[in-house]
Order: structure tokens, then C-alpha cells, then sequence
């Protein structure tokens, strides 16, 4: 999909420009513009006019627009001390317990990279 497409659905989606966007529910952390064929081919889905899939092409010449998304897990395994907030007490009781769970595991890989580490260096 082109970006004055993406640009247009989001303007029709929210008017006032001030929801917040996501991908797999994470947020956006930055917009980068790397050649196609940089990570791998990507595809485009050709849509008629009611948007009714017609074919799908995959492209590895030119550039392509990549929105880059940083998942709260991935966040944590990088800082598992930072703090995180719940807006409700739904999105505490909901998402708190894989959070937590999260910053365990991160605390435990540190850990196990920080102990090899040391014995390497021995």
C-alpha cells in the first residue's frame, strides 16, 4: 500500500489526528526507507476498486517504507526495570501478570549472559 493511501485511510479513521496508532498492538517507534530488497522481498496486494483482492505482487527493486514497532516485551527484555503503567484496572488485571513475567525472564537472561561472561573472562 502506498503511503498517501495509508496516510488517507488513517486521516478517515481518526479526523482529528489524535488516537493512538499500533501494529500487534505495539507501539510505533519509528518510520525508516530502506531499499526492497534490504531484508528480504516484500509483497503488495492488488485490490480493485471495492478493495477485493486481485493479486499479490512481490517486489525486490526500489524502496520500501518500513514502520518499525517496539513491543513492550521487547522494551523490557532491554530495561527489565523500567516502569510500566496501567491505565484501568482491566489492563493491570489483563496484562500486569505477562509483564511481570516478561521482566523475570529478562532479569534471568541478563543473568545467564552476565555469569558466562564472567567465566570467560576468568
Amino acid at each position: 500500500m502506498k503511503t498517501k493511501d495509508v496516510i488517507k485511510m488513517l486521516q478517515e479513521a481518526d479526523p482529528s489526528g489524535e488516537l493512538e496508532c499500533c501494529i500487534d498492538n505495539a507501539d510505533i517507534f519509528f518510520v525508516d526507507v530502506i531499499p526492497a530488497y534490504w531484508d528480504g522481498c516484500f509483497q503488495t496486494i492488488g485490490r480493485d476498486e471495492n478493495n477485493k483482492i486481485q493479486n499479490v505482487t512481490i517486489h525486490s527493486q526500489g524502496d520500501k517504507v518500513i514502520i518499525h514497532y517496539y513491543h513492550a516485551s521487547d522494551i523490557i527484555l532491554d530495561r527489565p526495570d523500567l516502569p510500566v503503567y496501567y491505565d484501568s484496572e482491566y489492563s493491570e488485571k489483563h496484562c500486569k501478570p505477562k509483564v511481570e513475567a516478561a521482566r523475570e525472564k529478562a532479569k534471568r537472561i541478563i543473568k545467564e549472559v552476565d555469569d558466562e561472561m564472567e567465566e570467560k573472562t576468568k
